[in-house]
């Protein structure tokens, strides 16, 4: 079940538009990604493109367990 439309954008305000990424499997490494994000580009492969991602599959549909990730992250993490 998606994330509803209210906490993802609440969970893009928490982010300040830029990327949440802080694995160390991706191209960062140990720092956050902080990619400039665009709201209107959310699913979308381009610059500034994002889309939320839960960051464990038991957590539920909390704030807490919603990430925002550049679309380049968000294609890692498959």
């Amino acid at each position: 079940m998606p994330f509803p439309e209210e906490m993802v954008r609440q969970a893009f305000e928490r982010a300040g538009g830029q990327c949440e990424c802080t694995r160390r499997t991706h191209v960062h490494f140990y720092v956050p990604c902080g990619k400039r994000l665009v709201w209107e580009n959310r699913g979308r492969a381009v610059e500034g493109g994002w889309e939320v991602h839960r960051m464990t599959g038991s957590g539920g549909d909390v704030l807490s367990n919603c990430e925002i990730l550049c679309w380049d992250c968000y294609e890692r993490t498959f």
